[in-house]
């Protein structure tokens, strides 16, 4: 290996094809020079060379000199095929006084312009790239510094009139500049198509690719269409950091594996392109100075030595192993930038986009003028403006759409007819995806539209790591774009396929019959699928088995929830639903509220997590938040902050009948019954509240209101326990007919025999009040169905636990068999104790007195 590299200018491939700017701002400099030079030697010809040119300047003319192997000059004469530009204009005007009046007035004019010149030179002479307007600059220049002249720089006028009568001549012409070597690294990077116009747009994707190749990655990707930009960009972004003092490389190296061209007529193959990653590196290693024949081994070697950007271009059309193996063991110090139609998975990429209409149309006219098409020139902003719209910001199209019109063929035929360039921009990509890829463009293809990966998943049949693995594959190719969902109020990727791919596919690869009609028939089950998720979350949006379908991407999640649910007696199946929902929308808050229903389902304690991990993707959900609310209260054993969670809901729907349910039962659970009742008021009061909404408000009151009768009891302290009993006694005779529910009726039983008692212990006039209160509860007893006044009040005694039976007592001498089928909540036993409060109904039997239509009250 060698070093040669550092010290001469890498091999560019053959000579460099210039543009018409290029060469124009070339023909106008280099008279403006010989005219320079001719007012020098007329003026200062005899002069001596100290005399007449600066120190600085002078000692740069001479090493130019110097470096064409000729000794020192000693003369003006002999030193002026040496100055340039600024040479000559920084002498003319440090001795001005020795100039005519003519001759300073036109340096004078052109004295504005002097810096941004001298720059337009540097990027001629040093094969950078031209900006937009900088042949025009030049040209306006050339006309100011000899409007006002009768007499000198013939060699300008001549150059400007040779312009106007035939401006290709310039195409004959070599760049030929007297240069100054750079400091900068050595490089062959190429003149850049974008050479002809200056370079449009894309700023930040430039400032995005410089600042990652500066990163930590060793390949940064630029990814996109054929002709979409990819090599340009690749350029602008080289030619940037050549120009950067702080840039890490000590070389730039350009190896391009493009194989075609397009021209107005055909696809042109290149003779000798390179066919393989190891022609690749021979070439690479070549441009080095190295040996070919271990290509690999050499290229790897120089990357280690020299911090080297190694650029490779075109990449997909040699993608095999043998490079994926290379650019995983590039050294620490260089870096690869790759310009590709298909992703390698190894690098950081960089998508490219269209140019933006703004950009497209200025492309369009700036190639328009610069190539003399009349026909677009002449056209109005708006007109250019649809015709950069219909080629979708493609800066290939746009270039051969003007070669076309420039060709003779009429504009409306060539957006017409763009199969040439669908060919072009879309080959060497299809053949390498795989069978899911390939399936999941059909279904793009078939059911047009932008859709996230659980929409797509389900239109292909595939689990989740399948649809990703698909979309991970096409999204390093040209086929679809990615982006978030138009909707704001969530953040959801979705998929659509390019405008260029659907052309393409549709042009060569189209669905048949078949599965046209399967994919059609999926679509619509989806959409029907989506009606009747949508239908259930508007009439019961509260019921843990509703699904909130936020848009048609929750469609297919949706289902897989509502499975879950349905299976939640297998927490297994259940589990994996979740996670398969997890998996598609990570994002989607249902997908941890149902993991947490179903853990809650079987006594998970992970069920807490699921929750709080739904609430962190959906803080404004109220339903959301009832369910965890109600989960707080009834499996998590936190009343206290259930409280807090169901207030935020009714905060978010204060109108919810649901809420304030939960809300009233916290209060219940946290033994505050007047809060109790004050929550179940209002939900009497609330205009949604329903019938059933109703009863369970009085259950509620009559239950929290019982309980605290009982416990206020149970401690003597009659006087708070008779204002309890006169509370209930207010709920029970204002309820709307109707609203008093048989368990309500119970609770109202066991009042008024707590009403008997309270009438026997209390002081005289709390037992009066007890025995008036007694007295209405009895009287709305009456006025309810038959038989209620049989049901009587006891306690459980003798429990035979595991043989599921034992004792009610209702008073002495009066004992009851009662068996576990004899409750009317069965799952009441597993937890009964001895001493429970309950009410039944006695039942007289061949075998004794039996209690059935048992209700627990309090364990």
């Amino acid at each position: 290996m060698g070093g040669a590299f550092k010290y001469s200018a890498l091999d560019t491939g053959g000579p460099l094809s210039f543009s018409a700017s290029r060469l124009t701002c070339y023909a106008l400099l280099s008279a403006l020079e010989e005219d320079t030079r001719g007012v020098i030697e007329i003026v200062f010809g005899s002069s001596a060379l100290e005399d007449v040119i600066p120190e600085f300047e002078l000692a740069q003319a001479q090493r130019r000199r110097q470096s064409d192997r000729l000794s020192a000059a000693d003369s003006v004469s002999g030193i002026l095929p040496y100055l340039d530009f600024a040479d000559g204009y920084k002498i003319l005007m440090a001795n001005k006084e020795c100039l005519s009046e003519d001759v300073v007035d036109a340096l004078q004019r052109v004295s504005p312009s002097f810096e941004r010149l001298i720059a337009i030179r540097n990027r001629v002479a040093h094969t950078r790239p031209m900006e937009i307007d900088d042949t025009v600059f030049v040209t306006d220049a050339a006309g100011k510094l000899i409007s006002g002249s009768n007499l000198g720089w013939d060699a300008l006028r001549q150059c400007l009139d040779h312009l106007h009568r035939n401006p290709s001549y310039v195409l004959g012409l070599t760049v030929d500049f007297k240069a100054d070597p750079t400091d900068g690294p050595t490089h062959n990077l190429p003149i850049p198509d974008f050479d002809e116009t200056g370079f449009f747009g894309r700023r930040e994707q430039v400032r995005r690719l410089k600042k990652a190749i500066k990163g930590a990655y060793p390949v940064v990707s630029i990814l996109g269409d054929g002709g979409i930009g990819k090599t340009s960009i690749a350029l602008k972004v080289a030619y940037e950091l050549l120009e950067e003092a702080d840039q890490p490389f000590e070389a730039f190296v350009w190896v391009t594996a493009k194989a075609t061209i397009l021209s107005t007529n055909e696809i042109k193959r290149i003779s000798g392109a390179i066919e393989s990653s190891l022609g690749l590196f021979a070439e690479a290693a070549r441009q080095l100075g190295g040996d070919p024949n271990d290509p690999v081994e050499e290229l790897l070697d120089y990357l280690s030595n020299f911090r080297i950007l190694l650029i490779l271009d075109n990449l997909e059309t040699v993608l095999d192993q043998t490079l994926r193996n290379f650019l995983l063991d590039l050294p620490m110090g260089s870096k690869v930038l790759v310009t590709s139609r298909i992703g390698l998975g190894i690098e950081n990429p960089v998508q490219l986009e269209p140019l933006t209409i703004d950009d497209s149309a200025k492309l369009l006219r700036a190639l328009a003028r610069i190539r003399s098409v009349a026909h677009l020139s002449s056209l109005s902003q708006p007109e250019i403006e649809r015709l950069a719209r219909d080629m979708g910001g493609h800066p290939a199209y746009i270039r051969w759409f003007v070669s076309g019109v420039q060709a003779g063929k009429r504009p409306e035929e060539l957006i017409g007819n763009n199969a040439l360039l669908l060919d072009f921009c879309m080959s060497n990509v299809y053949e390498y995806l795989g069978e899911d890829a390939k399936a999941v463009l059909r279904s793009m293809q078939i059911l047009s539209g932008a859709r996230n990966q659980a929409a797509l998943a389900f239109l292909n049949d595939f689990p989740a790591v399948q649809i990703q693995a698909a979309l991970l594959e096409l999204l390093t190719t040209n086929f679809i774009h990615m982006s978030n969902s138009s909707s704001s109020a969530i953040f959801d990727t979705v998929y659509e396929l390019s405008d260029f791919g659907k052309k393409y596919l549709d042009k060569h690869h189209r669905v048949d019959d078949e599965e046209r009609t399967w994919l059609l028939n999926r679509g619509k089950e989806l959409t029907d699928l989506g009606a009747s998720l949508a239908a259930a979350s508007s009439t019961t949006p509260y019921d843990a088995a509703t699904i909130n379908i936020r848009s048609a991407g929750d469609i297919h999640v949706g289902k897989l929830l509502r499975d879950a649910m349905l299976s939640i007696n297998n927490p297994e199946v259940s589990l994996s639903l979740c996670r398969e929902a997890q998996e598609l929308a990570p994002q989607y808050y249902e997908a941890w509220r149902v993991e947490g229903h179903v853990r809650a389902s079987s006594q998970d304690l992970n069920a807490l997590i699921a929750f709080e991990r739904a609430l962190d993707l959906a803080p404004d959900s109220p339903v959301l938040h009832y369910h965890f609310g109600a989960y707080l209260l009834a499996a998590g054993g936190d009343p206290t902050r259930a409280l807090q969670v169901l207030q935020q809901a009714a905060r978010l729907d204060p109108g919810s009948p649901e809420i304030a349910a939960q809300i009233a039962w916290a209060h219940h659970s946290l033994n505050d019954p007047l809060s109790t009742i004050g929550a179940c008021r209002h939900i009497v009061a609330l205009p949604k509240a329903t019938k059933h909404d109703v009863e369970a408000a009085t259950l509620i009151a009559l239950r929290s209101a019982c309980q605290a009768l009982l416990n206020r009891m149970d401690i003597e302290d009659y006087d708070a326990a008779v204002e309890l009993l006169e509370t209930a006694t207010e709920i029970v005779v204002t309820s709307a007919p109707g609203t008093v529910s048989p368990e309500s009726r119970d609770v109202v039983i066991l009042l008024v025999h707590r009403g008997l008692m309270l009438a026997e212990h209390a002081d005289e006039y709390p037992a009066q009040m007890a025995k008036v209160y007694r007295s209405r509860l009895s009287d709305a007893l009456a006025s309810t169905s038959s038989g209620l006044d049989a049901r009587q009040v006891g306690k459980l005694k003798h429990l035979k636990s595991e043989q599921g039976f034992g004792f009610v007592s209702s008073g002495p001498h009066e004992d009851y068999f009662v068996h576990a089928r004899d409750l009317i909540d069965m799952r009441d036993w597993e937890s009964l104790q001895e001493g429970a409060i309950c009410i039944f109904q006695p039942s007289a039997t061949v075998k004794g007195p039996r209690a059935t239509k048992v209700r627990i009250f309090d364990q």
